[in-house]
């Protein structure tokens, strides 16, 4: 997807506004997005928006609720299930593991 897309994750993005912004059809964008990605347009999306989501996770004390408005997902809850879905835990334990390693790493200079 384009850069647009990263840079406006916590935006409102559907198929028909992308697809348009190419230039295309939805049809044709879904095809087109599939042959160069190998994954549909939405499961990419989503995938971004967990991998924003472990940025902001790692790299600060934010709020769930505020990772998840920034990251695009429609609610806290929405996104505590997708990041358990695909990375296998809760944002809290998440954020505990890569705070354990700064403290680690802080320790060992």
């Amino acid at each position: 997807m384009p850069e647009w897309i990263e840079d406006d994750l916590g935006g409102e993005i559907t198929l028909g506004a992308t697809a348009a912004r190419s230039g295309m059809s939805e049809r044709t964008f879904s095809r087109r997005f599939r042959e160069q990605t190998g994954t549909t347009p939405l499961q990419w999306l989503l995938r971004a928006r967990v991998r924003r989501a472990q940025y902001l996770l790692e790299s600060g004390d934010h709020p769930v609720e505020r990772i998840a408005r920034e990251a695009g997902f429609g609610s806290p809850t929405a996104f505590r299930e997708r990041l358990r879905r695909v990375v296998g835990t809760t944002p809290q334990a998440y954020r505990g593991a890569f705070q354990g390693r700064a403290d680690v790493s802080a320790a060992r200079a």
